[in-house]
């Protein structure tokens, strides 16, 4: 398996099969001037969720976080705050094709950043920003955690 590898994860699953593996993500939870959340709603469904996606091999989380903020929506973070990092148990994946693996998650608060966020059209149909009364029912767990994780008081502008 080469670590230039533009898909790792595939070499990876040509080399052990659907055998559960540990991979390392990052979700941003993007606030904008009036602390609303941005939200992905991914292509084909009525399904929102937090920017974000996995690790690259070797890759630093908050690389991947300005990767994955850059390309799923067009936007430079300019700062990042690390919350926390989900894992465990509860954060067990078996795919439709088999494939079986641990997600581990690195969550931040972007609160500075660029740019006008526009959806790629190859994962996200639709970026948009929610108010705290007005999240859609259909999102992420890391999206429903999003107020907890941000700390006991409502982001700036969130009441």
């Amino acid at each position: 398996m080469s670590t230039d590898s533009p898909d790792y994860i595939r070499d990876l699953r040509a080399l052990i099969g659907h055998r559960p593996v540990n991979l390392m993500g990052v979700s941003g939870l993007v606030l904008n001037e009036r602390g609303e959340l941005l939200l992905q709603r991914r292509v084909g469904t009525q399904y929102w969720s937090v920017l974000g996606g996995i690790c690259e091999l070797g890759e630093a989380p908050e690389d991947t976080l300005r990767r994955e903020l850059r390309e799923e929506a067009q936007i430079e973070v300019q700062r990042a705050e690390l919350l926390t990092v989900l894992g465990g148990p509860e954060h067990h994946h078996l795919l439709a094709n088999g494939d079986e693996f641990y997600s581990y998650s690195a969550v931040y608060a972007v609160r500075q950043w660029s740019g006008t966020p526009t959806p790629d059209g190859v994962e996200g149909a639709e970026l948009r920003f929610f108010g705290w009364d007005a999240l859609p029912a259909r999102m992420g767990p890391v999206g429903r955690r999003a107020r907890e994780l941000l700390g006991a008081s409502p982001p700036p502008g969130a009441d």
